[in-house]
């Protein structure tokens, strides 16, 4: 920036003599350092960078809607002595820790805050636009407004005084709180009513005022001292004001004009000095900070020292900027009443592409030659070097190696357009671009170019990289294999027919004993040596065979190997260790410093370790960068990038260049301010006591530890923090990852916070710590657990003598159950072994007739059951079968069966027909039923010397006839109503003739309706199955057969229902051949 003096209507010669007065004033002001509370009530620390020169790395950052801040725009800005920063706006007060912007809800209302003041005491006051003052200690507020004495609420400025009086500057003059929190009016006719503009305070004591009009005025002891009235004043249109530390009594005055006035107010600026800090107008404020003066204007940012005046250009804001200060770490602020807020912090890197306004691009290779930095680009060629772009250079000649001249008098225009992979200097200090696919191998020599091209003995067009050997001549990685080029002209190639398989070829370097090592694009490396190739591979070591990169370690005599997922060394005779716990795999290069760090250049930063840690390949924590913390951007793929002699490393980015000096130590900020200011319990805001420790009561169930680490810096730390008494062991997170801690429900007793700030290294640079004691509850008393024993053991006792009574109950209980169950049993089988007494149970029953063979069975589902059968004679000619089946089961329906029995038995009289005797049974039967059961009768009477059969059916089951010779099937006859259903019931009868041989086969429902496991019925299907499988047998052969299908098919299964079977041979000859089958 040029310096020049601005005065307008004076002559040259005044001109000249206030030009060099300002320079002797500037001398005096900034020759020697000085301190001076800011505008926030603090002194500003030296900073920690200087964004004045652009030669020094820092990188700035601006906070706004968009990014945090509640609001695009801020009024003011203070950081109390936690470390906690604050920011007002129109939305009212924002507080930020360096990670999380939060703006403070407070009932009071606070809105529209314009002005903050940090007292003596770490106080913060707070002047809003429209609510008066207000004063914050440990989040307790105490306000004052029009009831309390002010004239005017709306605050303009704020500043203290050494006694510790508090000025506050209104639209409506000024008011005095004295340190008993007493506010007054300053009574001075010349102030009152007055719109304050600023109020700052000198090194000589005393409160320097400005108000909107251009009064300026000082104070002490709450009354005026001096007033220059703007009528008076010789400089017009003062707008900003900054006592001079260094020289008490004189001001730094900023008006909207583009020159920065400098003189006595006690002598009304009479030998006043003017400093051009031009294009900068309209100087809102001023801060001095370490010897240099900082200029807040309405269109950016400028710094003034005795170096002379320099704006502040490559930062976004440069609007309305109306504060600067610097944090406790040196970082610099600022705030814009239209942008929001800015800082300014160091870092390592510099972004070379933003210093010289050159549009981002992917660079490819960086190379210095003389102070001239050469960058390598998909299109052609940039040049650097003091002055910024250097726009041609000139060629004696160009031409190809062959002799071809090429027609270009300008390297810029002759690599237009040209991609370039790379560009190396010899030891000759020629340059050697490698194009790709245009051009060739480009050979620059101070002026003139040799261009190598496939006619010239190249393999291909196609060039990545070459690599000078000791003796001078240069080795050519290109599609193909590769070239040696010595004197001018290609003398060698290797390729396909010397052993390489994959001829792309990505890295070469000349090995230990003059052999040449190829990195190829996955085939791992070859060594190419004066009598044989050698491949080294995956089987050697190699954890992938793309390879990347190789270089030479002169210090330990090793090959480091970059491949595409690992990195890798190589000892002199080809032994391969890969490094299987470096913390990442995607990586392009590496480089040393003189300190024995590696630099490790991945694609998503860079990591910084010694090389013996590398080397060891255990528990590696190195440092790292990415664009987080401050990288310009992230390295480009198969890149080249320039490390000079004194340790500028150029990094070849996808977005420009970025420098760091790998040999200046880096130093992670450890004296970093940590604290738990406060902790919550139940959601209510709890502050330690005096020894900084806290005592939460016993009903406390959450408890949230607001845990913070103001860093403001690139950098993120690691925070450990634990709980000792709760936590098995520490939590260790990125300080950017630390939010507030819970834990939920206590016990009560004496618990240890300790939170640490670790280093790269994992060792504690900052310690926090303090007891939480939580209030036992009565129950957590030793007194309690006593008693609590004492009751519990006679609960104890109580309950086992309770126990052993209920047991010996129970025991009687089930014992005399036993008793009973036994007597039940025993009168159940008599009960059963009478009903098996009233059944026909002697086969063969009658063993003088031979007419027939009759056989039956009864199986009840428990044990007694209510089917029955019975066949008795009604005469020497007749013989009655019955099978019926009663409703119900177990001994209700036992004992209806044996009434049943008796009473069938006894209606069954010579002479009477079966529809009869089942009539006069339903009769008998209904007569006294008050039970309400039934029961299902088939009723038959066998006329033995005919065969005839007459039948009746009360609601029974199918019988089953087999002829002789042939099977079983059913008779389905007509059924008639149940007995027991109702009285007056008549049936029907129907005539059925057996032959020699003949079968009838009677049976229950508890036949067809067998369950199985499946759920399944046994049916009459099955039932005929397996009568037929010996139709001819004996009847008891036949009952046997059915009864062990309905076994093989239940399975086992519980049955439900009675299982009763009657079977009946003919075997008299018939009377008549006919087999006539009559209803009635």
């Amino acid at each position: 920036m040029h310096s020049t003096c601005l005065l307008k209507g004076k002559a040259l010669l005044c001109a000249l003599l206030v030009i060099v007065l300002s320079f002797m004033i500037t001398a005096l002001a900034f020759g020697e350092k000085a301190t001076v509370i800011n505008s926030s009530g603090r002194l500003d620390i030296s900073p920690a960078v200087d964004p004045s020169d652009p030669l020094k790395g820092y990188m700035s950052l601006l906070y706004n809607n968009q990014n945090g801040l509640p609001t695009s725009e801020a009024n003011a800005i203070a950081q109390t002595g936690d470390g906690f920063l604050w920011i007002g706006s129109y939305s009212g007060l924002i507080r930020y820790d360096g990670n999380t912007f939060e703006r403070l809800d407070y009932a009071s209302g606070i809105a529209n805050v314009v002005a903050l003041y940090v007292d003596h005491q770490d106080r913060l006051w707070i002047g809003t636009n429209d609510s008066g003052i207000y004063v914050m200690e440990r989040d307790v507020l105490k306000k004052w407004d029009k009831s309390d004495g002010m004239k005017n609420v709306n605050v303009r400025a704020i500043a203290e005084d050494e006694k510790g009086l508090i000025y506050i500057g209104t639209t409506a003059g000024v008011d005095v709180i004295d340190p008993e929190m007493n506010l007054t009016h300053l009574q001075d006719s010349r102030l009152s009513e007055v719109y304050i503009r600023d109020l700052r305070r000198g090194n000589d004591g005393l409160i320097y005022g400005l108000t909107q009009l251009g009064d300026l005025f000082t104070l002490r002891d709450g009354g005026v001292i001096t007033f220059l009235g703007n009528e008076d004043c010789r400089i017009k249109g003062i707008i900003g004001i900054l006592p001079d530390p260094r020289n008490p009594g004189n001001l730094y005055l900023g008006t909207d004009e583009a020159v920065v006035y400098y003189g006595s107010l006690e002598r009304n600026f009479g030998s006043m000095g003017v400093i051009d800090i031009a294009p900068l107008t309209y100087v809102e404020r001023f801060e001095y900070i370490n010897g240099q003066l900082w200029i807040c204007a309405g269109n950016g940012i400028g710094c003034l020292d005795d170096q002379g005046f320099r704006c502040v250009d490559n930062v976004p804001m440069n609007n309305s900027v109306g504060h600067v200060m610097t944090d406790y770490e040196g970082n610099l602020w600022f705030t814009s009443t239209r942008q929001g807020v800015m800082k300014i912090v160091p870092n390592y890197f510099s972004n070379i592409f933003e210093h010289w306004n050159l549009p981002e691009t992917v660079v490819n290779s960086t190379c210095m030659l003389g102070d001239r930095l050469f960058i390598a680009t998909d299109s052609g060629l940039i040049v650097l070097e003091n002055h910024g772009l250097v726009k041609d250079i000139p060629l004696k000649s160009a031409k190809t190696a062959s002799g071809t001249d090429l027609g270009f008098d300008d390297l810029l225009e002759l690599l237009d357009g040209v991609r370039i992979r790379s560009i190396i200097r010899d030891s000759q200090d020629r340059l050697w671009f490698s194009a790709w696919r245009k051009l060739g191998l480009v050979c620059y020599d101070q002026g003139d170019v040799l261009v190598y091209t496939p006619e010239d003995g190249l393999f291909s067009d196609h060039i990545r990289v070459v690599c000078e050997r000791r003796d001078g001549s240069l080795m050519v990685a290109n599609t193909g294999g590769l070239n040696i080029i010595k004197d001018g002209r290609v003398i060698a190639a290797y390729g396909e027919y010397d052993s390489i398989v994959n001829t792309e070829i990505l890295t070469i370097v000349q090995g230990f004993n003059n052999e040449m090592v190829l990195g190829s694009d996955g085939d791992g490396i070859y060594i190419i040596g004066e009598d044989e190739t050698r491949h080294i591979g995956t089987e050697e070591g190699l954890a992938s065979e793309v390879i990347l990169r190789i270089k030479r370690d002169l210090t330990r005599n090793i090959f480091w190997i970059v491949t595409s997922n690992s990195l890798a060394y190589m000892t002199e005779d080809y032994q391969v260790t890969t490094l299987h716990n470096f913390p990442y795999s995607n990586n392009f290069d590496i480089f040393e410093n003189s300190q024995d760090e590696a630099w490790v250049i991945s694609s998503n930063g860079i990591y910084i370790l010694p090389v013996d840690e590398l080397l060891a390949d255990g528990n590696m924590k190195p440092m790292y960068f990415n664009v987080s913390s401050g990288l310009p951007g992230l390295a480009t793929a198969n890149s080249y990038s320039e490390l000079t002699a004194e340790g500028d490393l150029y990094i070849s980015g996808n977005t420009g260049v970025a420098k760091v000096n790998i040999e200046n130590r880096i130093d992670i900020q450890t004296d970093l301010k940590a604290a738990v200011p406060y902790i919550y319990i139940d959601g209510k805001r709890m502050y330690p006591d005096e020894s900084g420790n806290y005592t939460i009561p016993p009903k406390t169930r959450r408890l949230t530890i607001s845990a913070y680490v103001f860093n403001y810096s690139l950098s993120d730390p690691l925070v450990s923090y634990c709980l000792e008494g709760f936590d098995a062991e520490p939590v260790t997170v990125s300080r950017s990852e630390l939010t507030p801690l819970e834990y939920m429900n206590l016990s009560g007793g004496t618990y240890r916070f300790v939170m640490q700030v670790l280093d790269f290294q994992g060792n504690a640079v900052k310690t926090v710590a303090f007891q939480i004691i939580k209030e036992k509850s009565f129950y957590e008393e030793t007194w309690f657990y006593v008693l609590s024993g004492l009751i519990v053991l006679a609960c104890l006792a109580l309950g086992t003598r309770l126990y052993i009574r209920r047991k010996m109950a129970e025991m009687e209980k089930k014992h005399q159950e036993e008793k009973d169950k036994e007597r039940f049993v025993t009168e159940l089988k008599t009960a059963k072994q009478i009903q098996e007494s009233m059944l026909p149970n002697v086969f063969p029953p009658f063993p003088d007739r031979d007419e027939f063979d009759i056989y039956a069975s009864m199986d009840p589902a428990r044990e007694v059951g209510g089917d029955f059968y019975d066949f008795f004679l009604i005469d020497n000619d007749h013989l009655c079968l019955v099978m019926a089946d009663v409703s119900g089961k177990g001994i209700p329906a036992a004992l209806f069966m044996m009434i049943c029995k008796v009473i069938l038995q006894s209606n069954a009289i010579p002479g009477r027909s079966a529809k009869d005797i089942l009539s006069m049974a339903n009769e008998a039967i209904c007569a006294n039923n008050e039970m309400e059961m039934f029961v299902t009768v088939w009723l038959g009477i066998l006329e033995i010397s005919t065969g005839r059969i007459t039948c009746a059916n009360a609601g029974h089951e199918y019988p089953a006839i087999c002829r002789k010779g042939r099977t079983f099937e059913l008779f389905r006859d007509r059924h008639g109503f149940v007995l027991g259903g109702m009285d007056g019931v008549r049936y029907k009868e129907y005539e059925l003739q057996l032959e020699e041989g003949d079968k009838l086969f009677l049976y229950t429902d508890g036949v067809p309706e067998a369950m199985g496991e499946s759920k399944t019925l046994f049916g009459t299907d099955r039932m005929l199955d397996a009568l037929n499988t010996c139709p001819d047998g004996s009847p008891e052969q036949i009952l046997l057969k059915v009864r062990a299908a309905v076994d093989s098919f239940v399975q086992g299964a519980e049955q439900f229902d009675d299982l009763t079977m009657l079977c009946l041979e003919y075997r008299r000859k018939a009377v008549s051949k006919e087999s006539p089958l009559k209803m009635d």
